[in-house]
């Protein structure tokens, strides 16, 4: 399988690099004005300099406000026997196939900033004119570094923006104030900041676990009447966390609606 990326940053090279470490591709060309050091791919500063070739996937990790201009300049040999990834938040279907004359089928992919560390959660959505195969292939890609979910409709991406697109900030905040806290209490600043970012990965280690239940999780660690117990206590009165979680993925699904409507 032969490869191009247009776009090479942290997340595109991120993909690109461990398909290529894994044997799923080829070949990886990339084009990225402001190239990395030390990468498997071959780069190169713009489309003029890639060798007429067709190729059997395009990936445009490019910023928004980009991707269909990008998408337009393609030429028809790049595009004749490739399926094209969007990993764009907010650009539709509709309007890459309007960029793209409608030259090839495409995807849409909504990975999060994890699958820099092969823990990633993608959120993938193609056309009706993908074939089962390629499906199957691209839905491989990404379980390369991380998980993926096909959906079923589109416009879910806006809720899957909201939960795992977003969603690695929302933990990293709470391990912050997780850490704050703990200076409250006393500890030396580096040690709180430990204790935050390893417990943060032991949980999420238990929750990914074959089977595992979130309540059961929980409950396992809250005995009656103890420390836990206190803590939930008050994260659970009036469902504070419930709610303030409820309202901020809302406003996240939100934005992501009014990206998508190009607002």
């Amino acid at each position: 399988m032969n490869v191009l990326f247009m776009g090479y940053g942290r997340m595109g090279s991120a993909m690109g690099e461990a398909w290529l470490a894994n044997g799923l591709v080829d070949a990886v060309s990339a084009v990225d004005p402001h190239p990395q050091a030390g990468l498997r791919a071959t780069l190169y500063p713009d489309l003029q300099a890639v060798a007429p070739q067709a190729f059997d996937l395009i990936v445009l990790a490019v910023k928004p406000d980009k991707v269909c201009s990008v998408a337009a300049s393609l030429p028809d040999l790049i595009c004749q026997d490739a399926v094209l990834i969007s990993v764009a938040a907010g650009i539709t279907s509709d309007a890459l196939d309007q960029a793209l004359a409608r030259r090839c089928p495409v995807i849409r992919a909504m990975p999060n900033t994890p699958v820099l560390v092969n823990a990633g959660c993608t959120g993938l959505y193609a056309d009706a004119r993908l074939e089962e195969t390629r499906r199957a292939l691209v839905g491989r890609l990404f379980d390369s570094v991380g998980r993926s979910y096909w959906l079923e409709q589109e416009s879910l991406l806006d809720a899957v923006t909201a939960i795992s697109g977003s969603g690695p900030a929302y933990y990293h905040l709470f391990s912050e104030a997780l850490a704050e806290a703990g200076v409250l209490l006393g500890l030396p600043p580096q040690l709180a900041l430990n204790l935050a970012r390893q417990t943060a990965l032991g949980a999420a280690r238990q929750q990914t676990q074959e089977d595992a239940d979130l309540v059961e999780l929980r409950t396992a660690v809250t005995s009656p009447n103890g420390t836990t117990a206190a803590a939930i206590s008050v994260f659970e009165q009036d469902q504070a966390l419930r709610q303030l979680m409820q309202a901020a993925t809302q406003a996240a699904h939100a934005r992501s609606q009014a990206l998508s409507a190009g607002k």
